[in-house]
């Protein structure tokens, strides 16, 4: 999550709702970020993995909006989540100070799995938080969302060893 400070919430519901929030404005930016990073891929199977993650990054706005409707008495809106920008920005550095090929790939994995664990975290937090607010339609939807999140990681822990084995030998 953001930067908070003990008194922002007072109760398991607001941090639950501000959870989702953030996680809204996480996945934006990752469907803001993605494009780029297919973009600047060099290996197929990243830029396949890259472009997947961006169809489910779209649904998971989608996902979060009608959450935080249900919760937020239709008020929608996402909360800008400073660690992300900083871990997307890490990554567009990766792309101007990198040349193209298995290096920079290397890279925007590792950008690529810390975004990945981010989310895991986050998710798992609202999943919990969920199951403890009686609201288990919404903790289905965050589960299911946590192993698509899961998934892509492992994915791109697959890619990585054979990626960076070719960064190796540059």
């Amino acid at each position: 999550m953001g930067l908070i400070t003990p008194n922002d919430f007072q109760s398991l519901r607001e941090l639950y709702t501000a959870q989702l929030r953030y996680l809204l404005s996480t996945e934006k930016q990752i469907v803001k970020g993605l494009p780029d990073m297919i973009e600047h891929a060099d290996d197929f199977q990243l830029k396949q993995a890259f472009q997947s993650h961006l169809q489910e990054s779209e649904v998971h706005v989608s996902r979060l909006e009608d959450l935080i409707g249900d919760v937020n008495e239709g008020d929608v809106d996402d909360k800008k989540d400073p660690i992300l920008t900083a871990i997307v920005g890490s990554g567009e550095n990766i792309t101007k100070e990198t040349d193209p090929g298995a290096v920079r790939d290397a890279g925007l994995i590792a950008t690529a799995q810390k975004i990945e664990h981010y989310e895991i975290a986050s998710y798992g937090s609202a999943r919990d938080w969920a199951i403890q607010l009686g609201l288990s339609n919404h903790a289905a939807t965050l589960e299911k969302t946590l192993a698509e999140e899961k998934h892509a990681d492992h994915l791109l822990s697959e890619i990585s060893q054979r990626a960076s084995a070719v960064a190796a030998t540059v």
